[in-house]
């Protein structure tokens, strides 16, 4: 099947599609003039817009017209950054369409939301699900962050090959999720001291706003289990086990 690309626009589709080049691009046909983009192919349906400055109608249409396409459905939609949501059914797509219309002027008060999760749940990813029994990880597929007495801060100071930072960011140690002082690296090592303190693993769940290699910001949302480590000297370290996967955060 061949991709089609379809624009909607004051609740209408429009008859030709703009012109990216004129508009200085898809962002700016999103997020400033309020359309709505769906393409269609044989992988299915994706829809993008943007949350504050889309038109009502137009994605009441889009809800509507869904049940026409075929599935699954990648909703594509921004609010401080990129989120994105797949959904097998038109009617869930449409009805998640709805909800966030209701949402189109939350502003979210956070870029990163971490809840501790049950150890004995049964969605842990096998990854994470071993380290929580073994106490131990292999370094192949974690990051080591070690406490840097000099700024009084957690630094990472490994990354595995096969971690999911490897993954997505690649082994460049100065890449977004590995720099220090900003409100992610607050954020997600703040457990860390009571993780080698206590020597008890812990388990999250993550939902933050990230910037992508692309330059993007993108909503990530992963599990994660944070070991203790023990090194030489006494040095404070803990070893992070991740896996990309649902979370029970829901920031819209």
């Amino acid at each position: 099947m061949t991709e089609k690309i379809h624009w909607i626009g004051n609740g209408r589709f429009l008859p030709e599609a703009p012109d990216l080049e004129a508009a200085a691009g898809e962002r700016d046909l999103l997020q400033r003039r309020g359309l709505v983009k769906i393409v269609e192919g044989s992988d299915g349906a994706t829809v993008r817009w943007s949350m504050f400055s889309s038109n009502w109608s137009s994605l009441y249409l889009t809800a509507e017209w869904l049940s026409e396409l075929r599935g699954p459905f990648q909703l594509q939609y921004y609010s401080a950054g990129w989120f994105n949501e797949r959904h097998e059914q038109c009617w869930t797509a449409a009805d998640r369409i709805r909800q966030l219309i209701a949402k189109s002027d939350v502003h979210l008060s956070q870029t990163v939301y971490i809840q501790k999760a049950g150890k004995a749940r049964g969605d842990v990813p096998p990854l994470l699900q071993k380290a929580l029994k073994d106490i131990n990880v292999s370094e192949d597929c974690s990051i080591d962050c070690a406490f840097d007495p000099k700024s009084q801060k957690f630094r990472v100071a490994r990354i595995g090959a096969q971690s999911t930072i490897a993954k997505l960011w690649g082994l460049n140690p100065v890449c977004y999720p590995c720099l220090s002082g900003h409100s992610y690296d607050q954020a997600v090592s703040r457990a860390y001291p009571e993780v080698f303190r206590t020597g008890e693993p812990r388990y999250d769940h993550i939902y933050a706003a990230m910037a992508s290699t692309r330059g993007e910001v993108v909503w990530v949302p992963y599990q994660r289990v944070v070991l203790p480590l023990r090194q030489e000297r006494n040095r404070r370290a803990v070893r992070v086990v991740t896996a990309l996967a649902k979370v029970d955060i829901s920031p819209l």
